[in-house]
Parts: C-alpha cells; sequence; structure tokens
C-alpha cells in the first residue's frame, strides 16, 4: 500500500440524457455522455487520498469541498469506500476531494477521481469495468467520467456496461463553448430522475432510447459530428420537455434564450446545437469549421462563454505541486 495518491478526473455532459434510476442508483436505461474539461484542463475534481496505519479497524475521514462528507449521498459514497477496501483493514484513509470550476458534472468526476485514486495508493490494479461497480454506487452517471471521452452506458437486466465510443484525440475537433448560468437554487439530481418518470410519454421517449444511440453510433463511425450533435440536442430536447410537463423547469427563461438564440444561428447556416444537462449550464456545440462563426455569434449576443474540450479518463499525479 502506498502512503499517497491524488487522481484526477474530469466533469461530464449529457449526450444521451439520465433521467430516471433504481434505488442502487444505476440508470434505467442506456444513456451516453462527454467527459468534458477547460482548455488548460484546469476544469476538474483532484483527489487527494493518505494513508497510514492504525491500531484500529479501518477509519475514514473524508472531506469534501472543505466540509465533512454528509447525507444520503455521502453515506453511499462511504459504504462504497468501505466495500471497496474490505474489512477489517487496520488503515486509516484521510481523503479530500475539491472540485475545481466545474459547472456541473462533479458527482461523476468526484467518484471517478475517488475510485482511480483508492485504486492506486492500495496497489489493486483494477480495471476501470471493475472500479465501475463503486464508482456507480455514489454516482449513476460516474462511468462517463471513469472512461473519458465519449462514453455509452447499457443496460442489460440487473447488468450495466460502460464503453468508451470515442476517445478525447478522436473529438478533438469538437469546439465546446460552456455558459453558466447563476440561478439560486437548481434541482437534484434524485429530483430528476423521481420526476421525469411520471410524465405519460416517459415511456415512449424508453422506445426511441435505442435509435438515438444508433443514430449517434453510426455517426461516429462516420466521423459525422454534427449530427452526432443534432441527435444529440434532439434526445436532450426530448427529455426536458418530459420534466417541464411534470412541472420541473431546469431550463429557465435565459436558457431558453439561449437556445433559441442556436437555432437562429443554424438558420443562418452556423451549424451549433445545445446540450443540457441537470445543472445550470448549457454547453454550445460545434466543429472547428463553425468554431470560429459560433464565437462571434455568441459575443454578438452578449453570451458569456469559456473554451472546453473532451476530455480523457482520470489521471495520476505523482506528488503534490
Amino acid at each position: 500500500m502506498k502512503k499517497l495518491s491524488i487522481a484526477v478526473a474530469y466533469p461530464t455532459i449529457p449526450i444521451i440524457f439520465l433521467g430516471g434510476i433504481n434505488s442502487d442508483r444505476t440508470p434505467l436505461y442506456d444513456t451516453m455522455g462527454l467527459a468534458v474539461t477547460n482548455q488548460n484542463e484546469t476544469t476538474r475534481t483532484e483527489t487527494i487520498i493518505e494513508s497510514s496505519l492504525s491500531h484500529k479497524d479501518l477509519k475514514i475521514n473524508f472531506i469534501l469541498n472543505g466540509q465533512q462528507i454528509a447525507g444520503l449521498r455521502g453515506e453511499q459514497i462511504l459504504t462504497a469506500v468501505k466495500n471497496f477496501v474490505g474489512a477489517p483493514e487496520n488503515i486509516n484513509l484521510s481523503i479530500k476531494s475539491t472540485n475545481y470550476y466545474i459547472f456541473s458534472g462533479s458527482s461523476d468526476s468526484g467518484l471517478a477521481a475517488l475510485f482511480t485514486a483508492l485504486n492506486d495508493i492500495l496497489e489493486l490494479n483494477y480495471t476501470q469495468d471493475e472500479l465501475l461497480e463503486y464508482a456507480m454506487k455514489g454516482s449513476e452517471s460516474a462511468g462517463r467520467s471513469l472512461f473519458g471521452g465519449l462514453t455509452l452506458t447499457k443496460v442489460y437486466g440487473n447488468k450495466i456496461s460502460v464503453s468508451q465510443i470515442a476517445t478525447e484525440k478522436d473529438l478533438v475537433s469538437l469546439k465546446l463553448f460552456s455558459i453558466p448560468f447563476h440561478y439560486k437554487s437548481r434541482l437534484s439530481a434524485d429530483e430528476i430522475h423521481k420526476g421525469i418518470i411520471t410524465n405519460p410519454l416517459f415511456p415512449e421517449r424508453v422506445k426511441k432510447i435505442p435509435e438515438w444511440v444508433n443514430r449517434i453510433n453510426n455517426s461516429i463511425k462516420k466521423k459525422d459530428f454534427l449530427n452526432v450533435l443534432a441527435v444529440a440536442e434532439e434526445n436532450i430536447r426530448n427529455a426536458h420537455e418530459l420534466l417541464e410537463g411534470v412541472g420541473l423547469n431546469i431550463r429557465k427563461s435565459a436558457m431558453m434564450q439561449l437556445c433559441k438564440d442556436i437555432e437562429h444561428m443554424r438558420e443562418e447556416g452556423i451549424l451549433a446545437y445545445y446540450l443540457i444537462g441537470g445543472g445550470n449550464l448549457v454547453t454550445v456545440a460545434t466543429t472547428s469549421e463553425y468554431a470560429k462563426k459560433v464565437e462571434e455569434e455568441l459575443t454578438k449576443r452578449k453570451w458569456i462563454y469559456y473554451n472546453f474540450k473532451v476530455a480523457s479518463a482520470p489521471k495520476l499525479i505523482s506528488n503534490l505541486k
């Protein structure tokens, strides 16, 4: 066992929107996501784990963003850590997890960084597939960050698999402009998951998921990245309309105005698309062909944006800086 491990992982945004989970936080249906970060990769979760011998059983001190981890999600994460380490173990683990410049998707990157660092400090050499079982106990979409790039999470009854459809290098021509909105409150992931399945049209959405997934997969094979984004927006729009149909409004007025602006851009031949998860963030996505014009339009329309890119799987940092 090592004394120190530091891992970084990157937040994610939806490509196939995830709404609806089982009691163990696993998805109800197939979903797709994209790991993202800013140009210098400082948008990330950084997890530092230090270990020491203990005279008693396993003891964990977990600090998340400067505070002791708490709540139901916190309990789920601590249980997953204990199960991962195994008992009894006479060690102390000091875990410090910090999110830097993340607007949305921090639970994904948090769990990916956590179990990447635990795997390293305990020298277990587990594969990503083996880590996935534990990471998803704290975040239903942690696989997106754990594998990086563009991922597909498939549901086979009670079994879940995650595969990387395209790496960050494959998707280097994608250009992302992240626009955060600073609303005082936001819906929790659990509120979204519980709410969307109550819409009478939800079963129709589930039936269409395989079609959306196939269209995206085929577009990736053809390197038709604009069509990937077009299908993603179509899927995400559908999810938000279902949420709004049961009174859960994530897309507030300013966000809706941005969506309309993007639609107007397309009418003018500037091909850009919007991607929205459950938080206060809209990602305007395009390819390098249209990136300059998209930037000009966003600036003209007075939208404040951050240049993002597709991110990799988690990385280990050998020592403190």
